[in-house]
């Protein structure tokens, strides 16, 4: 081992990083930072440390022990020192309540979540939380996929976080919300939550699923006029009596 760190440290750095860059970014800063200074230098270039996704290097290992390790290795030694660097977070319901509250992310400005549980959804998306309190202002993109975990209220919920991440989140302008399983979700009810209360001025990007038609009737109301982009997955589509005046000016037919 120790040969073959000299031998690749004897490498340009050209070369070096032409290798690099045809490795998973979370790989190299898992393998190289600390093992030199020149190698630690290289992995914490801002093509690595950009865009960190957490998800698929935790979710390869079988062993508890392993993710432990790996999740103890990010969150003491590689994230602090390139939390400067961070643009974007990829997490888990694992890895979620760590890395958030260990470092100063500056650049953030997109968060992925995937496989949340609703109930720790909830917990993270008000306004007591102290994530909210470090990011609101900064998150522009934000991904969100909960998991079926069936309890009372489930949909109650689901809405509730949803309805709340546009109030929290001031300059929001890409919004996903879904779960990880398909054929078993709650979806969000919108037809029942003011327009005075449930709003954005940023918002252009929106994928949701919601529960009936009337509800995705509700995003072209206007409480969402710089919308120019809607995905919208409907559980029910029925006859509906309601009629809504279309008042996003990119949407005009």
């Amino acid at each position: 081992m120790n040969h073959s760190t000299v031998s690749i440290s004897a490498l340009s750095d050209e070369m070096l990083l032409t290798i690099l860059m045809k490795l998973n970014n979370v790989d190299v800063l898992y393998s190289l930072i600390g093992v030199n200074k020149k190698l630690d230098q290289l992995a914490r270039d801002i093509t690595f440390t950009r865009s960190i996704d957490l998800v698929k290097i935790l979710s390869n290992k079988k062993s508890k022990s392993k993710t432990k390790s790996i999740l103890d290795r990010f969150c003491f030694d590689i994230i602090p020192r390139i939390q400067h660097n961070i643009e974007s977070l990829t997490l888990d319901r694992l890895s979620i309540g760590r890395v958030l509250c260990i470092g100063n992310y500056l650049k953030l400005w997109k968060l992925t979540l995937v496989n949340l549980p609703l109930k720790m959804a909830c917990h993270i998306f008000n306004d007591e939380s102290s994530f909210i309190h470090m990011f609101k202002h900064q998150i522009l993109h934000l991904i969100i996929k909960t998991n079926h975990i069936k309890f009372s209220k489930k949909k109650h919920v689901a809405t509730n976080v949803f309805a709340n991440i546009f109030n929290i989140f001031t300059n929001l302008n890409h919004f996903e919300f879904g779960f990880e399983d398909h054929f078993e979700y709650s979806p969000v009810s919108l037809i029942n939550l003011s327009s005075t209360i449930f709003y954005s001025t940023s918002i252009n990007y929106l994928n949701v699923t919601v529960q009936y038609f009337n509800d995705c009737l509700c995003l072209f109301d206007g409480r969402f006029n710089q919308l120019h982009t809607v995905i919208v997955k409907v559980e029910i589509i029925e006859n509906s009596s309601q009629i809504i005046n279309n008042k996003v000016k990119n949407f005009q037919s």
